[in-house]
């Protein structure tokens, strides 16, 4: 099982599956809403995403017409991220887990439109844009 919250506290989730793929991505909608230089997301089957507490407290945000981000009302904290495309998963942000044990980062996407301020070093595979695999 594994748990995460927001930085307020008031939204706590629990997801009892094994992620399927975890991606770091580059594009600039990540490095906007994330202000950061990308974003790393969990994908877990949306069925097994649980709200413990504070499910009224999300705010969706459509990024695009097939993205939406979703955060907490309060503290604005990024907890997940739902796809048209892909609605049977949610990504969660890997950041927002609790504990994140053996969860790691399989891979690079839209390295394409990576910042150019950022380098990578690690040995993960990294793609132009979405990985095959989604």
């Amino acid at each position: 099982m594994s748990t995460g919250q927001c930085l307020c506290g008031q939204i706590r989730f629990e997801f009892d599956t094994e992620p399927t793929d975890v991606s770091i991505c580059h594009c600039s909608l990540c490095r906007r809403m994330t202000g950061t230089a990308f974003g790393v997301y969990v994908k877990v089957p949306a069925g097994n995403l649980t709200f413990v507490s504070g499910a009224e407290q999300i705010a969706a945000y459509d990024v695009t017409d097939k993205l939406s981000m979703c955060s907490c009302r309060g503290c604005g904290s990024y907890l997940y991220a739902m796809h048209s495309d892909y609605s049977e998963f949610a990504y969660v942000c890997l950041g927002a887990v609790d504990d994140h044990g053996d969860i790691h980062p399989g891979y690079h996407e839209f390295v394409g439109s990576k910042a150019s301020w950022f380098e990578i070093h690690d040995s993960l595979p990294q793609f132009e844009g979405w990985s095959p695999d989604d």
